[in-house]
């Protein structure tokens, strides 16, 4: 059993190249009408061009002998174009077919990847080096470099300022650039005003209560927990705020998640 990768070519090019432009724009629409507009941000400025029609044709072949003559099987594994070798793994092609294939070819699933990686590995490799040279690819990694600092900005932000990342969308664009400067300062005084707020009413309340402390109404002012369950609690904490840390969360917006976990962490005094 060995496999055999051919080179074919395509009739028509692949369309779908990366668009060449990140631009940041302003929405024209908005939930609440009392706050600015948020600022957002699409792929445009058109497609890049995809010159290779390179295709590649994967399949297994078997020879076994019948009544004293060599013969050969062959087995279609799948088509691959240029790019899709590029930035993607063959296996997708055959997933919930893998195992009817490697018993239609006789040997394990495991073993069928094996053989194909084996002889796909390399070319992969040259064409990998090769795309990745190309201003498509990377524009391609610029984008995503803009688009992950974006993220991390706002999940900074918004946890800091404790809001929303529409609060964060309104002030910055996609390239961090300042666009509402009035708002921001509104954000901060806000922000500023709840901490303030948040002081006077725990020294009102450290004030109020502390003479009940050795009474039946006593509201302690430092953590009650043992040590055994304080270790406890910083496991928990430990293990929700990797959970919902920003690094992991790429798809979505975890801030409320850690707003609530820093206040527990507080109440837990861990």
């Amino acid at each position: 059993m060995y496999c055999v990768i051919q080179q074919i070519m395509r009739k028509k090019p692949d369309p779908y190249g990366e668009y060449k432009e990140l631009r940041a724009y302003q929405n024209q629409w908005r939930l609440d009408e009392s706050k600015p507009f948020t600022w957002a941000w699409e792929r445009t400025g058109g497609r890049f061009e995809r010159p290779h029609m390179e295709a590649y044709k994967i399949t297994l072949h078997q020879s076994y002998r019948e009544g004293g003559v060599v013969k050969k099987r062959q087995y279609t594994v799948c088509t691959m174009s240029y790019y899709a070798i590029c930035e993607s793994w063959w296996g997708d092609c055959i997933v919930g077919a893998e195992n009817a294939l490697a018993e239609k070819v006789g040997i394990a699933p495991a073993e069928l990847y094996e053989l194909i990686e084996a002889k796909l590995g390399p070319l992969r490799e040259r064409l990998e080096a090769e795309f990745h040279r190309s201003p498509e690819y990377i524009a391609k990694q610029e984008h995503e470099r803009i688009i992950a600092d974006h993220m991390t900005a706002q999940n900074k932000f918004c946890s800091k300022y404790d809001v929303d990342k529409d609060e964060y969308n309104r002030c910055y664009d996609v390239f961090g650039v300042l666009r509402n400067k009035e708002y921001l300062e509104q954000i901060k005084a806000q922000h500023k005003a709840r901490k303030e707020a948040e002081r006077r009413y725990q020294k009102t309340w450290r004030s109020t209560y502390e003479r009940y402390t050795s009474g039946s109404y006593s509201i302690p002012l430092s953590s009650t927990y043992s040590e055994d369950e304080t270790a406890i609690l910083k496991q928990f904490y430990r293990a929700l705020a990797k959970q919902f840390h920003p690094d992991v969360n790429h798809d979505r917006d975890t801030t409320r998640e850690l707003q609530l976990l820093n206040r527990l962490k507080e109440q837990w005094g861990v």
